[in-house]
């Protein structure tokens, strides 16, 4: 299964107002000189987490291609999923075809894990696969505001964006104890598992 992302984030989780506080930059608020740095971390703790959790912490539009249907569902990546906005297979000649949801298949946003799943006493759509990525679910997931993101993914955001911001350069070994840390507080969001 791949992925490209279609929409990117346009809200970080994490604002700037916050990670500057958590920097205990306020005093210098008003001093934008490393704002672009600090929002850069910001991206990146964002996706860090993302990687790690699967989940997706701020609403962006995802295509996942699969290469084929198995199974009486399908389970999609970067929980919590909002929407599906379409599934589409492409048939060996390279023909496309958008298929009907509620005929031909079903979408599950309430499962924790996002789905979807042929109808029921239905088969998935027949047709012959084109060799390479032939379905693709577009899919819009992520927290639909800053406030339903468990404070323990934003707090190790927040870690990530201080020890980036202090340790410039490469220090030390891989890891570490704020790797230590950010896993063990992201640890609980986790979907790999399921």
């Amino acid at each position: 299964m791949d992925k490209r992302i279609i929409t990117p984030v346009a809200v970080e989780p994490v604002s700037m107002a916050e990670a500057k506080l958590h920097l205990r930059l306020t005093e210098i608020a008003d001093d934008q000189v490393e704002d672009s740095l600090i929002q850069g971390l910001i991206v990146a703790a964002r996706e860090y987490c993302e990687g790690y959790t699967d989940r997706a912490l701020a609403t962006q539009t995802i295509d996942v291609y699969f290469d084929c249907f198995s199974g009486e569902y399908m389970e999609l990546p970067f929980a919590p999923l909002q929407s599906v906005t379409s599934v589409t297979v492409k048939d060996s000649d390279g023909t496309e075809t958008v298929l009907v949801e509620d005929t031909d298949y079903l979408v599950d946003t309430v499962s924790t894990v996002g789905k979807i799943a042929r109808p029921y006493g239905e088969s998935w759509y027949n047709f012959t696969e084109y060799p390479i990525n032939p379905i693709t679910v577009r899919i819009v997931a992520g927290y639909t505001t800053t406030y339903k993101i468990p404070s323990a993914i934003k707090q190790a955001m927040l870690l990530l964006v201080g020890h980036w911001y202090l340790n410039r350069e490469a220090v030390g070994t891989v890891g570490g104890d704020i790797k230590l840390t950010v896993d063990a507080l992201l640890s609980m969001y986790r979907l790999r598992w399921l």
